[in-house]
């Protein structure tokens, strides 16, 4: 069983290392990976400019007399997969989402 974090694990703001070692069996921990995953600066980054194309590309269709918007669906930025690598700050409030995938996660700092 891999160690407990706790609050005091990392100081607040310092930047941790998290590498997917195994598949997520269930639905909520493959969510809660994918979750933790967006908080990498670089996920972050990507996801705003794929959302900021979106919108620039937003087609205006009638509707009933009206303007309607029909949206894109927003890609699949990250995925829950082995292997997968990504660097996140770390705050207290992400111990528990941290330890509720610990077996899925190997966690160093950066």
């Amino acid at each position: 069983m891999p160690d407990t974090i706790t609050p005091a694990s990392y100081s607040v703001g310092q930047h941790i290392r998290c590498t997917i070692t195994a598949s997520p069996r269930s639905k909520g921990a493959e969510s809660t990976l994918v979750r933790l995953m967006r908080l990498d600066p670089a996920s972050k980054r990507a996801m705003t400019r794929a959302h900021r194309e979106r919108m620039q590309n937003l087609l205006v269709r009638s509707r009933g007399g009206r303007p309607w918007c029909v949206r894109e669906r927003a890609a699949k930025i990250v995925r829950a997969e082995t292997g997968e690598t990504w660097t996140m700050p770390f705050l207290p409030k992400f111990a528990p989402d941290l330890n509720s995938v610990a077996e899925y996660l190997k966690i160093e700092k950066a």
